[in-house]
């Protein structure tokens, strides 16, 4: 990290929001789990090609146009976001902070919040009567956990402590097509991002040796940001090549871009462990910031193999896809800020360019479905994801590391009537980061490295060992009138 002379009182707000490392809750394979569908996760998400039901919205609106009459449905997903980060012991020789035990920075510190509750998708289409136009609205959120909590104390303090983030989609699509020949459609979506809470705690000591566990002034700091007013569209089709063979394409063409804004909350830490500012200090007046963010553009490509009955009814299909999520598009944030911080005196706030440095994404998925009946169906499937995180800046905010997935469901039909309980497992790569290479890094801008500091140019935050996997249940309820 480059530094330069600032005022105090500027650094310390720099180095607030550089902490944070801010991260949107938005969607895909870097912060999001593949989901939103009950269908979809019971088959590893192969379902680009073969999704038929209001999902469809999100992940192929071209299918939309196999489904006739008026439908409604409501899904519901549920995530335990298992997250656990183990502080490498620490090169720097931490010094003795009264109310600490540096034994406990070096035990595993895991998300104490697991369970998300809030995976909903709620929609409903029509036909209108005609023949070969369908049409949807429907309100959905991400397949991610929003909200994670971790010890203040814990050897994870200077990276993350506390995230609440929501973000929903507003939706509405069309498609036109023939059934059982083709299909193409597009859905234009009202993006809204009410919060996103980001908490941290931020080393304020002005002297002497930096401390990689603990520090006598540390303080944490939250950084909330909101934007009610983006947009984006995806747009999608299939196409029938034999009667056993489809092939079918959609992505998001128009990337979601916030201009998020909000402002910075300072507070004390734990009692006795940290720093005891007045409320005056803490006070940050007329605080604002502002961010710009966009969200990846993806592409799907899937293939579908059908095999059917004497009667031509479909007794089982398999399905292969292709994703790829343009999350390059993140290389840095920049924070624009306004105000005045009081820690000292009043300075006004500076501007903050933040390095994320995020990568392009690809996953393989396959699934199938076998149908035991007419009316009843198993799902099985399985997929694999590179994750967009660089090794050297993994974070606890949205770790996006490689991973693999798989799932198991089940179909049921009754009359106008349909629904689905699927459940998937998700194991991501246990990632070591070494001390001399990490990127994620304490702040301490009073008294910044290289003093007292061992020989580094600032002390990671994030040297240790992240272990990180997920589990999703999802279901769902439709009818057809």
């Amino acid at each position: 990290m480059t530094r330069t002379a600032h005022p105090v009182e500027n650094a310390v707000l720099a180095s607030l929001l550089m902490s944070l490392g801010i991260s949107a809750p938005a969607w895909g394979a870097g912060f999001e789990l593949p989901g939103n569908s009950a269908q979809g996760i019971g088959r590893g998400m192969a379902l680009t090609a073969s999704v038929d039901d209001s999902t469809a919205v999100a992940h192929n609106p071209g299918r939309l146009a196999q489904q006739k009459g008026n439908h409604v449905q409501w899904s519901h997903q549920v995530i335990m976001a298992n997250e656990t980060f183990t502080r490498a012991k620490s090169k720097v020789v931490q010094d003795p902070v009264p109310g600490t035990n540096e034994a406990d920075a070096l035990k595993p510190s895991s998300n104490k919040t697991p369970l998300f509750p809030l995976g909903v998708f709620a929609a409903a289409s029509t036909d209108f009567g005609m023949a070969d136009w369908t049409f949807a609205l429907a309100g959905y959120g991400p397949s991610a956990a929003g909200h994670k909590e971790f010890d203040s104390q814990g050897g994870q303090k200077y990276m993350l402590t506390k995230l609440d983030a929501l973000l929903a989609y507003a939706s509405a699509a069309a498609a036109y097509g023939k059934k059982d020949q083709f299909g193409i459609g597009a859905t234009l979506q009202w993006a809204m991002m009410p919060k996103t809470d980001m908490s941290l705690v931020v080393d304020a000591s002005t002297g002497g040796p930096q401390n990689p566990y603990y520090a006598g002034n540390d303080a944490v700091a939250t950084i909330r940001l909101k934007d009610m007013t983006a947009f984006s569209a995806i747009v999608g089709g299939w196409y029938r090549l034999t009667e056993t063979l489809d092939i079918a394409l959609s992505g998001r063409v128009m990337p979601v871009e916030f201009e998020a804004e909000g402002d910075l909350i300072l507070v004390n830490d734990k009692p006795g462990a940290g720093a005891n500012f007045s409320q005056q200090q803490l006070s940050v007046t007329n605080s604002k910031a502002k961010l710009a963010m966009k969200l990846a553009p993806t592409a799907s490509l899937g293939l579908r193999y059908r095999m059917l009955k004497p009667d031509g009814a479909e007794s089982m299909d398999a399905e292969v896809d292709l994703v790829w999520e343009g999350w390059s598009v993140l290389n840095e944030y920049n924070v624009i800020n306004s105000g005045k911080i009081n820690l000292f005196a009043a300075q006004d706030a500076p501007n903050v360019k933040i390095a994320k440095k995020w990568q392009d994404t690809l996953s393989v998925r396959l699934g199938t479905t076998y149908w035991y009946s007419p009316d009843f169906g198993v799902s099985l499937g399985t997929y694999y994801e590179q994750g967009a995180t660089p090794l050297d800046y993994s974070h606890l905010d949205f770790p996006s590391f490689d991973r693999i997935g798989a799932g198991i469901g089940a179909r049921y039909k009754y009359g106008p009537v349909s629904a689905n309980l699927s459940f998937a497992h998700v194991e991501q790569e246990t990632r070591v980061v070494e001390e001399q290479w990490g990127q994620v890094q304490q702040q301490r801008p009073l008294a910044p490295c290289p003093t007292g500091c061992s020989g580094f140019t600032a002390l990671p935050a994030n040297a240790g060992k992240f272990e990180t996997s997920y589990e999703m249940l999802s279901w769902s309820l439709s009818a057809t009138f």
